[in-house]
């Protein structure tokens, strides 16, 4: 008896082994097929970054194959540089991924997906140079709430500043930078200094377009943080393979 179960034990590992190094082969190729296109969907907007790292979800994975849906695909892109803007990390995650068993046996078909998110942060150096702030620095609270700082010159003075300022959505591809409030830190600053910093925080408001994201994510929320600007978007009905639909 004991013979046979030892046996029995070192069948059932075999067989595990087996049917875990199946399912992982499937699940490779699909990873492979959804990495290839987010690097043409990556240099179709006329971005760079390094190879996309991709993970689909859930074990067995050969059990959604045979159903043809996925819980969830995670896209990873390191250095997303383009238009003047560089995001250190992009992180993209597909859920209601539809691919038939068809499409992977043959290598033919096409991998959608229902809904595609997408969330990444901004350092605030890279903010500032997209939108041009003239000798000024942002900068966040753990709070959200964002600092102003810098010098400027008036008058033939060179004065430090510091103030507030607020970034919102103005397009589903754009943010705008308002700077709402800005003074000198010297509390003994004439009259006609302050008036001149007054005139020069009206003029500071600026949008700027955002490099086109993969698979064209539309822009949500944006939230200050110390680390940078933290951004997310979506996009329905996406493609993740060249034979999908057209995301909306």
């Amino acid at each position: 008896m004991r013979r046979f179960l030892i046996t029995a034990a070192v069948l059932i590992v075999i067989v595990a082994a087996g049917v875990f190094g199946i399912d992982r082969a499937v699940a490779a190729y699909a990873e492979d097929q959804i990495r290839q296109q987010t690097v043409a969907e990556v240099s179709k907007q006329g971005m760079k970054s390094d190879d996309p790292r991709v993970d689909v979800g859930g074990f067995p994975f050969i059990n959604q194959v045979i159903g043809g849906k996925y819980d969830k695909i995670t896209i990873v892109l390191d250095n997303l540089a383009g238009q003047g803007i560089t995001l250190p990390e992009l992180t993209l995650e597909a859920t209601g991924v539809n691919a038939p068993l068809e499409a992977l046996r043959s290598h033919q078909g096409s991998i959608t997906a229902d809904k595609v998110t997408g969330h990444s942060v901004i350092p605030w150096a890279s903010v500032v140079a997209a939108a041009k702030l003239p000798e000024l620095q942002l900068s966040a609270n753990d709070d959200g709430t964002l600092k102003v700082s810098g010098t400027a010159s008036f008058a033939g003075l060179s004065v430090p500043l510091t103030g507030a300022a607020q970034v919102t959505l103005a397009t589903p591809t754009s943010l705008r930078v308002r700077v709402t409030e800005l003074g000198g830190t010297d509390p003994n600053l004439n009259a006609a200094i302050t008036a001149l910093i007054d005139k020069f925080k009206e003029r500071l408001v600026f949008t700027f377009q955002l490099p086109k994201l993969p698979y064209n994510l539309k822009l949500s929320k944006v939230q200050p943080t110390p680390a940078g600007l933290d951004i997310s978007g979506y996009a329905d009905d996406v493609p993740l393979t060249k034979d999908g639909a057209t995301a909306k």
